[in-house]
């Protein structure tokens, strides 16, 4: 959904996958979930499932209707701080998922942030 349309952005999501896969063996880091998430991560920008126009919560609702489990829904709704960035745009939904605060999470965001390749807009 992102290879054709957005290369740069299916670039950046492989380096986030790459990325993540180094940080599985941390304690208390879900690596499988960590994979996932990292691979579906910037889904929204996929121009098809795209209608708000704001990635995470366009992410997070296309998994959803998908029937992907609520931890990974909420992992994309909230990936680097998703939620900050909704407020200052004043976009409701996003503060719908929970925050697992976890380690697993914090491996996702630190992955995303550090894998470059990509403009994060």
């Amino acid at each position: 959904m992102l290879a054709e349309p957005l290369p740069d952005r299916w670039r950046h999501v492989q380096a986030v996958a790459d990325q993540a896969s180094r940080l599985g063996d941390i304690e208390d880091v879900d690596a499988e979930d960590l994979r996932v998430a990292a691979i579906l991560h910037d889904i929204g920008y996929a121009p098809t499932i795209a209608p708000e126009r704001f990635y995470p919560l366009d992410g997070a609702r296309f998994l959803a209707g998908v029937d992907y489990w609520d931890r990974m829904v909420a992992l994309v709704a909230r990936h680097s701080g998703a939620v900050v960035e909704a407020e200052l745009r004043q976009i409701d939904g996003v503060e719908d998922y929970t925050d697992e605060a976890s380690p697993t999470r914090d491996a996702l965001w630190y992955s995303d942030g550090t894998a470059g390749t990509a403009p994060h807009r």
